[in-house]
């Protein structure tokens, strides 16, 4: 039986590092994580001078620009909430989105998890959803079914 993968995040800032591998040699590679800040600095820094779209990773562009700012939260219905009841979240979203949307924010559901919340949010009228030829089920806030 193989042991499973050892995935470290670390973000400061704007900045998210990823780490993955066998345990030991994860925590190992902490001793030289300054080195790594540093560099992925500097990549940034290059990447936002140069503002060429070759250069710019598709995830890190959509992290910063394409979705709101909300705050932490261990509550998967309060991060939809937050995330749905932004200028962002007036547009119809799709189940994709939304998580996109958490995880570019460190909030992290299965989609299983966010798929059984919304259901339950859509039946306590919080949500609103119908469904699109082309995208599925889309969702937003119920702005009357609130108390």
């Amino acid at each position: 039986m193989t042991e499973p993968p050892f995935r470290l995040k670390i973000r400061i800032g704007e900045m998210e590092v990823e780490l993955g591998g066998k345990k030991d040699e994860v925590l190992s590679t902490l001793d030289d994580l300054d080195l790594i800040v540093d560099k992925v600095s500097k990549a940034f820094k290059a990447e936002a001078a140069s503002q060429s779209p070759l250069h710019v990773v598709k995830k890190t562009e959509n992290l910063g620009e394409q979705f709101p700012k909300i705050p932490r939260t261990n509550q998967c219905s309060e991060a939809v909430t937050s995330l749905l009841g932004t200028e962002w979240g007036k547009t119809p979203r799709a189940i994709g989105e939304l998580r996109e949307g958490m995880e570019a924010n460190a909030i992290f559901f299965p989609k299983t998890t966010l798929s059984g919340v919304l259901v339950w949010m859509v039946k306590r009228g919080v949500l609103r959803r119908w469904k699109d030829k082309k995208r599925g089920y889309l969702y937003v806030l119920n702005e009357q079914g609130e108390p």
